[in-house]
């Protein structure tokens, strides 16, 4: 008798944190993971229904953004469990696309944990990482996610990283002050989740980064990680989104198409820019871009959607 891989997963214990790149058990998704394929693997995750950060929303659901946490955690186990990467090997996501065709899937009673299997499929060509597959809760896919990404060399990243401060302009220098907005404008209950200060001019967030975070800055980074950017990002857009007369006080993240350029440094004054908002019954989209010293650093579009009574 063959036993399903997948249906052997168990949720009742968290990988050590070190297996997810992570330094605080609060932090750490994964719970169990298996190969299911030459290059296909199942990753157990779960997601607790009193994250500081994930559990923070207006919205009465799991946050589906938290799963996008949960895919990169996903790409580290295979990627070191499986594929021989060595541990501390430098990376970088270039681009994530991401659909939620189930968003009843993320409904939550306000006391039970967000589970569910990320079925992943990683190719390899040559330093750069292709990872796509899906999110299932149940039965339900609660979401389809691929994403893009490069492995470098740790003398290659030192190289790129100080060359790309060299060619920082000297007045960009300096630690940002900025204050966040209220939380009740942006989604949120927590100020200290709140990544945007008011608008500057119209549709131009300046970000908040606050390096004490404990989930956005788990553990060190020279640049502002990817998950403060996109939430960045989401929050500009809501705050657009209700300027503009729509409608997005419990709106959930149900589709996304990034590009993400240059590291974006910690240092430097950066802000979102809402290009775009579009909107009919229950669902937003936005064009939104990152800019830090004149470069558009990232960018893309998100979909945002209210769910249904």
């Amino acid at each position: 008798m063959t036993t399903d891989p997948v249906a052997a997963l168990a949720f009742d214990r968290f990988v050590p944190p070190m297996t997810v790149n992570r330094r605080s058990p609060r932090e750490v998704f994964v719970t169990d993971h298996a190969r299911i394929g030459a290059d296909e693997f199942a990753i157990a995750v779960r997601v607790a229904h009193d994250h500081p950060l994930w559990s923070d929303q207006r919205a009465h659901l799991h946050d589906p953004a938290a799963v996008i946490e949960a895919f990169r955690q996903a790409f580290v186990v295979a990627r070191h469990e499986y594929l021989g990467v060595p541990r501390g090997t430098p990376s970088a996501v270039q681009q994530l696309t991401l659909a939620v065709p189930d968003l009843d899937a993320f409904r939550t009673d306000g006391s039970t944990p967000l589970k569910g299997v990320i079925k992943v499929r990683v190719t390899q060509t040559d330093g750069t990482f292709d990872i796509a597959g899906d999110f299932v809760v149940g039965s339900a896919r609660a979401m389809t996610l691929s994403f893009g990404s490069i492995l470098f060399p740790r003398e290659s990243y030192r190289q790129i990283r100080d060359y790309q401060r060299s060619r920082r302009p000297a007045e960009a220098a300096g630690t940002p002050d900025t204050k966040p907005l209220d939380p009740e404008l942006v989604g949120r209950h927590d100020p200290g989740n709140v990544v945007i200060a008011p608008a500057t001019r119209p549709n131009r967030f300046p970000l908040v980064v606050d390096r004490t975070h404990l989930s956005f800055f788990d553990r060190d980074y020279d640049h502002l990680p990817a998950s403060l950017l996109i939430e960045a990002m989401r929050q500009s857009a809501l705050r657009s989104a209700a300027e503009a007369g729509l409608r997005t006080g419990e709106a959930a993240l149900t589709r996304a198409e990034l590009d993400f350029g240059i590291f974006v440094e910690t240092d430097v004054p950066a802000e979102c820019v809402v290009s775009a908002v579009t909107g009919r019954p229950g669902t937003v989209t936005a064009s939104v871009g990152i800019d830090q010293a004149g470069v558009r650093v990232a960018s893309g579009t998100l979909e945002l959607t209210e769910p249904n009574p």
